[in-house]
């Protein structure tokens, strides 16, 4: 349970919001349009507006977010569309709902993607990628491994010891493997990681 309040929810998603934006930009090489999934929470909210933030002022405002909520499976197919000729989306389920709401949207929202062929890459948030939804949801669904596999696909996770976010890219090499070469290690402040290490 987590020993924040949520002022400093906020916070902390302010603060991960900014070294995220940042870093799509810097290690991902991303220059023109960024889709951001996200659930309908205050948490998730305020985590997309800092990314998104972070990235228009990293490129100068001169760039393009489009923001899309889902809060059922069935409104993933919708989300696609509405994210078409985004060039990265970044997969932001998490903040106030559990795996039982998270996972479900995610797979809808990969299977979406597969079905519309959707040419844009993918972008997994930490609490996508580290409960292994990726991997169960490859493993669930074999067409996915395909459509995947041929994406520039992202995460993050951190390392609290080292006070590190550490940037990957994500490689899948078969139906029921994805795993990670990292890119890049970022320091946290010492705020960001007093917040995060109370948020676990």
């Amino acid at each position: 349970m987590s020993k924040l309040s949520l002022e400093e929810q906020f916070t902390l998603r302010a603060l991960t919001g900014r070294v995220v934006g940042e870093a799509l930009v810097r290690l991902y090489r991303l220059r023109g349009s960024l889709g951001l999934v996200t659930n309908k929470t205050y948490i998730c909210a305020s985590l997309t507006g800092a990314v998104g933030a972070a990235f228009l002022t990293r490129l100068g405002g001169l760039a393009r977010v489009v923001t899309v909520v889902t809060e059922k499976p069935e409104e993933t197919k919708e989300a696609v569309a509405k994210l078409k000729g985004t060039d990265l989306v970044m997969v932001t389920y998490g903040g106030e709902v559990g795996p039982e709401v998270n996972y479900p949207l995610t797979r809808a929202f990969l299977e979406a993607a597969a079905e519309a062929n959707s040419p844009f890459d993918l972008f997994f948030h930490v609490r996508i990628w580290a409960p292994g939804f990726v991997t169960k949801a490859l493993k669930e669904s074999p067409r996915l491994a395909e459509y995947l596999s041929g994406k520039n696909l992202g995460t993050f996770t951190f390392d609290l010891e080292r006070g590190l976010f550490l940037f990957h890219r994500v490689r899948i090499s078969g139906q029921e493997e994805a795993g990670l070469e990292t890119l890049a290690a970022v320091p946290l402040s010492c705020e960001h990681l007093d917040l995060l290490k109370r948020s676990l």
